[in-house]
């Protein structure tokens, strides 16, 4: 699956929604998608181990929106380029999935965009420890997603992981990148 497929497949919404400030723990992430060896990829990003939140999890560039953010775009363009020094001139946002609700109560607005050929970004920072691609062809084997069990305020909570060779894909992440997946399906 080329990534001209992927974003012809996609059918969006409204990219231009402005954050809802005061409700929940609002943020965005950013689903940038690249063609690598003529095959659409997400670009994934690993946290650092020393990181207080989420230390070594696997996620998209992003965070929590601020003032200034004028809409989940700015947001998502914003932490990215704090995060992996990713320039906001190389990004072509498409559109917004839909929001994600996590169990620890942050809401996350998955905003995709389409990375330009030449776009770089650093592969190590105070927050990200690595940054990898995955092609959208290995996690659409639904096969190679498994039950990961884990505690949560003291109950045990399933949710479905992939292991990857940077470590395992589960979580808000996981959620986002099965969303992203049953719309380009």
């Amino acid at each position: 699956m080329n990534l001209q497929h992927v974003i012809s497949r996609f059918s969006l919404s409204d990219s231009n929604q402005t954050p809802v400030l005061g409700q929940g723990q609002e943020s965005a992430v950013l689903v940038p998608l690249l063609e690598v060896n003529g095959e659409a990829s997400v670009l994934i990003c690993k946290r650092s181990a020393q990181l207080r939140s989420h230390p070594s999890q696997l996620c998209f560039p992003g965070g929590k929106v601020e003032l200034q953010d004028t809409s989940v775009i700015t947001t998502a363009l914003r932490e990215s380029h704090e995060e992996i020094a990713l320039d906001p001139q190389q990004v072509n946002p498409v559109g917004v999935l839909p929001l994600h609700t996590t169990l620890t109560g942050f809401r996350i607005t998955p905003v995709l965009a389409v990375l330009d050929d030449n776009a770089t970004w650093e592969t190590h920072s105070a927050e990200v420890e690595q940054v990898f691609t995955l092609p959208l062809s290995l996690l659409a084997q639904q096969r190679a997603w498994q039950p990961v069990q884990t505690q949560l305020r003291g109950k045990t909570v399933i949710f479905r992981g992939l292991m990857t060779e940077h470590g395992l894909l589960w979580g808000a992440t996981a959620k986002i990148v099965q969303q992203l997946l049953a719309r380009v399906a």
